[in-house]
């Protein structure tokens, strides 16, 4: 029970911070857009949803997850850029049993190279970086060691309590397919900071991140996106 109340209160003020930070950069661009409307191309904070974490249900082994992001134009082709999401897996190998749940959030900016001169064009070509951290438990159980002289040995259940943190390059594209409604994807490169955070055992899932054991990969999101226009041109 304590490590659950000690994870919540950190959830509680990594949202927090987050709230508080996403509040400052959406005042800051709203101030901005009032005496820039000459130079920025969008008006209104632009919510998404990855469609391809659905389709991770079919992976090998199966995950189950959910992330959603906000950007917002604070400056001409500036975007301060938060996502967050949940991540869950379940493993049933020869061996043991595996499994990882948790929450993770990112923060970064994208920053847009596509030029135009016309604003009501707003596709975007970006480039940018995150920094991300994930909250997590990983379990195992049903562990059979095999010994040939003593026989298996079944040891009790492991599991931990765990924090990871990496960066991110991140290069994506957004194509205005109606108006405020946007499809995009991105192709990110994931250095992870702490690869030991666990000596017993390696994580195989790291929510928002992916494989533990894995010091760099890429990863892919293909997402839905609505601009709420707040101010109109």
């Amino acid at each position: 029970m304590g490590w659950l109340m000690r994870n919540m209160k950190k959830m509680k003020n990594i949202s927090g911070s987050i709230s508080k930070a996403v509040f400052l950069l959406l005042a800051l661009g709203l101030f901005g857009e009032v005496s820039a409307q000459d130079t920025l191309r969008t008006y209104g904070p632009r919510f998404g949803i990855d469609l391809a974490r659905f389709l991770y249900i079919f992976a090998d082994p199966s995950q189950i997850g959910a992330e959603a992001s906000v950007d917002f134009e604070i400056y001409k082709n500036l975007f301060p850029v938060f996502e967050a999401g949940y991540n869950s897996m379940d493993d049933d190998k020869e061996l043991f049993n595996y499994s990882s749940n948790g929450a993770y959030g990112r923060v970064g900016v994208d920053y847009n190279v596509l030029a135009s001169k016309n604003r009501s064009l707003h596709h975007n070509i970006t480039f940018g970086f995150r920094y991300g951290m994930s909250v997590f438990k990983h379990r195992s159980e049903n562990i059979i060691i095999p010994g040939d002289y003593w026989g298996d040995y079944v040891p009790g259940p492991y599991e931990n309590n765990l924090t990871g943190h990496w960066l991110e390059m991140v290069m994506g594209v957004k194509t205005e397919v109606l108006p405020n409604f946007f499809l995009g994807w991105s192709v990110r490169y994931k250095i992870l900071l702490n690869p030991d955070m666990d000596p017993l055992m390696t994580p195989e899932l790291i929510p928002g991140y992916g494989t533990g054991g894995e010091s760099g990969i890429f990863g892919f999101s293909y997402s839905v996106f609505y601009k709420i226009p707040l101010i109109k041109k």
